[in-house]
């Protein structure tokens, strides 16, 4: 028998036979309350952290070749009986990623959610782990300290923001730094507009009457129900590389049909095509 996960019995959370109510339970926390919390916010950083930990428990197992069983399992075979499934790409992204993740959790001094760690990885690959990390622990704390949440759409817009630094410089070294110049020198991202609530809040007065723009903001509205589906965990997990792959090539699919639109005016022909955001069309 396989050695058994955390459990419940390894915090000191515990379900009270009746629910706070606003009259037993207001104004600031009492100590009990606050160590309630704190042991709610540990469960949450150990799911993180476990996350990381799978990573480095897959390397192990398939560098010391410990997937093989009775001689003749493959590693394949192995994740599919031992890890529901997990699909090859899966298991590789995790090994490539828990350093990464285990460098920022020491320098931030808490894990970082799954989808920063896969917006920011591209930046550790053009310079080095610690780097990435001291990069977004200042990013997370200044966000912090100006009382705005960071999300992962900011973390990959900075990374896009500090690549782009990097094109057309062939010396590795200079490459890194370039990266790294451009990382410091962006601008502070700030907490996206809820945009669709925000236009809905206008009223009719400041709303176009376009029929473009509202074909414009259906797309925008799509775009992000899509960002948000790939981030479902289930999905991940039920998906295969297959499917991961068709879905990709339609989303680029539709990128490519869309980018070829031409929007006409009786005054002029505006010589451009619609700009695509470029999260949905590129992989």
């Amino acid at each position: 028998m396989r050695a058994q996960p955390f459990t419940m019995e390894h915090w000191g959370l515990s379900l009270p036979d009746v629910d706070a109510t606003p009259e037993t339970a207001h104004g600031p926390l009492d100590d009990q309350e606050q160590r309630l919390l704190a042991e709610a916010h540990r469960a949450l950083d150990n799911a993180r952290t476990a996350r990381w930990m799978l990573g480095f428990s897959l390397e192990v197992v398939r560098r010391r070749r410990l997937y093989r069983g009775d001689g003749t399992r493959t590693w394949e075979q192995y994740l599919n009986l031992e890890h529901d499934g997990l699909s090859t790409s899966e298991a590789d992204r995790l090994q490539k990623s828990w350093r990464l993740a285990q460098t920022v959790q020491k320098e931030l001094g808490r894990p970082l959610p799954d989808s920063h760690l896969r917006r920011l990885q591209p930046y550790a690959e053009r310079t080095n782990d610690q780097e990435a990390a001291r990069a977004y622990t200042e990013l997370y704390w200044a966000h912090q300290k100006d009382g705005v949440r960071l999300v992962a759409h900011q973390v990959q817009q900075r990374v896009k923001n500090a690549m782009a630094a990097a094109k057309g410089v062939s010396d590795p070294a200079e490459r890194s730094q370039a990266v790294s110049a451009a990382w410091r020198t962006a601008p502070e991202a700030v907490m996206p507009a809820q945009r669709v609530e925000a236009k809905g809040e206008q009223g009719g007065a400041g709303r176009s009457s376009d029929p473009v723009d509202a074909a414009i903001q259906l797309l925008d509205t799509a775009r992000q129900v899509v960002e948000d589906a790939t981030e479902d965990k289930a999905g991940r997990r039920a998906r295969s590389s297959e499917e991961a792959q068709r879905q990709q090539d339609a989303i680029r699919r539709i990128g490519r049909i869309l980018s070829k639109v031409k929007v006409e005016s009786d005054a002029d022909i505006i010589d451009g095509e619609v700009v695509i955001d470029a999260e949905l069309v590129e992989g």
